[in-house]
């Protein structure tokens, strides 16, 4: 028979008073009476923590609030420069970095283009830069910093932050963390950049435990991730929502992964711009039907990318229209297995192709119902994402915020 494990007071104590942050965190200013009526917590035990977060300057009172009847009640609201997370969102084309503060709120930015990530050592060296660029907006002390997470394309080992493999940047077993804990003065952690992305998106819409999120990422490469009330699934083995890998053309061309005809290689940013390079060194110069394509990128296939060919598209031509058409589709019928299977309530559409125009959109949804099962999915509904440019970024400062709040390391 299964033991209970007993809780101590000291226990009951420390969970009361997370509660208690979390509350502030996400419903802040607000009075010591409401935060012991959305918890169910007494007065004076509400009283007694709030006072202990006063003293430890985690907390400040903001003056008085609205009376109901009564005393107006203090005010009381996280302080938003107690302390600081860095997050990295590492992509095949930008590298972007944000700094949140206490009450999650964006302070600082960074944005450069990736380049050449190899040699791995020497690109580490750029991304240990740029954490302490960042760092230094902040006019901080160092120990305001809880650490910086970082998410990248690839298979991350949880448990040591190794970059197991990464098909976008050619990576295997690279120990990104340990590279990048010895350069930096806090601790860093690892994520895939989809589950950040996800994580984030999931905050922008307002969690709920009831809710079950598929968030999908259609940029240069197709990944997702599976959020199930405010928590990730990421599978018996680390690799869950690896939708881009799903076979969509079994004699299809060979993806960077090494298998042929993915979902990832067939309809991806990089998978458009291959094929707009194709149309465009197809046809010579002076062709009578040379595409729109081929003027856009005058005449150089190194200026062709995904954004191009839409375009391109939009400007009628018919080759354009082809290569943008079939990515939908296939995207389409990548998601209505994903409906299939999960049948979540929300799917979240995001990143870079996503940001092409409404009918992009459209077209996606046209082709999840005409191959989704008659009655999956019933409930879904089908969104674009909120989070921008940064999202990814913002999510890696979820990822560490969720791992110290697990583990009750916050600076309380």
């Amino acid at each position: 028979m299964q033991q209970f494990r007993k809780i101590d007071k000291i226990q009951i104590a420390q969970i009361n008073k997370y509660n208690v942050i979390r509350c502030l965190m996400r419903e802040g200013p607000i009075n010591r009476a409401a935060i012991a009526k959305r918890l169910g917590l007494s007065i004076p035990t509400v009283m007694f923590i709030t006072e202990t977060l006063l003293k430890s300057t985690f907390i400040r009172s903001i003056g008085k609030g609205v009376s109901s009847g009564g005393k107006p009640p203090e005010m009381l609201e996280i302080v938003p420069e107690r302390f600081f997370y860095i997050g990295l969102d590492i992509g095949r084309t930008m590298i972007r970095a944000v700094a949140v503060n206490a009450v999650s709120r964006q302070v600082a930015c960074v944005e450069e283009p990736t380049n050449n990530p190899a040699p791995e050592k020497k690109f580490v060296d750029r991304i240990a830069g740029i954490i302490l660029k960042i760092a230094g907006q902040l006019k901080t002390e160092n120990n305001r910093i809880l650490g910086a997470s970082i998410a990248m394309p690839g298979l991350i080992e949880k448990e040591t932050g190794v970059v197991l493999f990464s098909p976008d940047f050619g990576w295997n077993n690279i120990p990104l963390q340990e590279w990048l804990t010895a350069k930096i003065p806090f601790p860093v952690l690892l994520e895939n950049a989809n589950r950040a992305l996800a994580l984030n998106e999931v905050f922008l819409m307002g969690g709920e435990n009831s809710h079950t999120t598929f968030a999908v990422n259609l940029g240069y490469g197709i990944g997702a991730a599976l959020v199930i009330g405010e928590d990730l699934y990421t599978g018996a083995s680390g690799t869950s929502g690896e939708i881009g890998h799903i076979t969509a053309l079994p004699q299809g061309p060979v993806c960077h992964c090494g298998n042929r005809g993915c979902l990832e290689a067939v309809a991806s940013g990089a998978a458009i711009a291959a094929q707009g390079k194709s149309v465009l060194e197809s046809q010579g110069p002076g062709s009578r039907k040379a595409s729109k394509i081929r003027e856009l990128a005058a005449g150089d296939p190194e200026k062709v990318d995904a954004a191009l060919v839409f375009r391109a598209r939009e400007l009628g031509d018919k080759e354009a229209a082809r290569i943008v058409n079939s990515a939908a589709e296939h995207i389409g019928i990548g998601l209505s297995m994903a409906i299939n299977v999960l049948d979540p309530d929300r799917l979240v559409l995001c990143g870079g192709l996503m940001r092409n125009g409404p009918f992009f959109l459209e077209k996606i949804k046209a082709s999840i119902e005409t191959h989704r099962m008659r009655q999956a999915g019933r409930a879904v509904i089908i969104s674009t994402g909120r989070g921008g440019e940064y999202s990814t970024a913002n999510g890696a400062c979820r990822v560490l915020s969720n791992s110290l709040w697990r583990n009750r390391q916050l600076p309380v």
